[in-house]
């Protein structure tokens, strides 16, 4: 059993959640792949055991993040949790075999394979799709670092790299990934186009720099992303305000 497995195999599973913000960033989308497809896969790859808010950190709704399983939620919960994952794997290895080279497609199907890992892990089973998926997002990176192509209002190149920080910050850290994410996450904020982008996406990206700057116990940081989301009207509004209610 490698460094990795045992890590995740410690006394509770450890649950990858991507941002759910992002399953509707905008109708456009300049791109070849189906919208409809992209979703779908979207909404398979957050779908998390319906537990209640209380039973998860207040910035489950907006990032990928390491959480424990409580002993509250039911087994067949988990399962269909597992089970989306691997559907969305398979879906976004799908869209992105239509389009080999599309670096949005393959930053979401490396997310996917990272968290598909989870039900061969709680098995105790060998599996190398967690470094597998990294791998991709990483790929992904650099196929998109000088991309001009847009997804609706959002460049590729910024949701490329908000996925991959994302996911990085959310891995364990023995795969020490969580210096890169912080500073893709740091690009993302800081990048020219980033205030013109979908309300939606930057909702997203302020609530995911929130809960990290909760993590490195930067209270005043975090207010002032919440801030932005509600000065802002964003969707993530409501997980904005419950965070700020518990900084306060």
């Amino acid at each position: 059993m490698n460094a990795i497995t045992s890590i995740l195999n410690q006394t509770t599973a450890k649950k990858l959640v991507l941002a759910a913000s992002l399953a509707i960033i905008s109708a456009s989308n300049a791109m070849a792949f189906s919208e409809t497809e992209f979703r779908a896969a979207v909404k398979q790859l957050v779908a998390s055991p319906t537990i209640s808010q209380d039973q998860y950190v207040a910035n489950a709704v907006s990032s990928w993040l390491n959480q424990d399983y409580v002993n509250s939620v039911g087994q067949a919960e988990i399962d269909a949790s597992r089970q989306a994952s691997q559907h969305a794997a398979s879906s976004f290895n799908s869209l992105l075999q239509q389009e080999p080279g599309n670096p949005l497609l393959m930053s979401y199907a490396g997310a996917a394979t990272a968290k598909s890992s989870l039900e061969k892990i709680a098995k105790a089973e060998k599996t190398t799709a967690l470094e597998d998926g990294t791998a991709m997002v990483e790929q992904a990176l650099q196929l998109a670092s000088n991309s001009q192509a847009m997804h609706g209002s959002v460049p590729v190149a910024l949701e490329v790299r908000f996925v991959a920080a994302s996911t990085f910050l959310a891995v364990p850290r023995v795969m020490n990934r969580k210096q890169q994410g912080e500073q893709l996450l740091k690009e993302v904020l800081d990048a020219q186009q980033f205030a013109q982008t979908d309300l939606n996406f930057r909702g997203a990206v302020w609530l995911r720099a929130a809960t990290l700057a909760v993590e490195q116990q930067r209270a005043d940081d975090a207010k002032k992303f919440l801030t932005e989301i509600l000065k802002n009207n964003a969707p993530q509004s409501r997980s904005a305000t419950e965070l700020l209610q518990k900084l306060s």
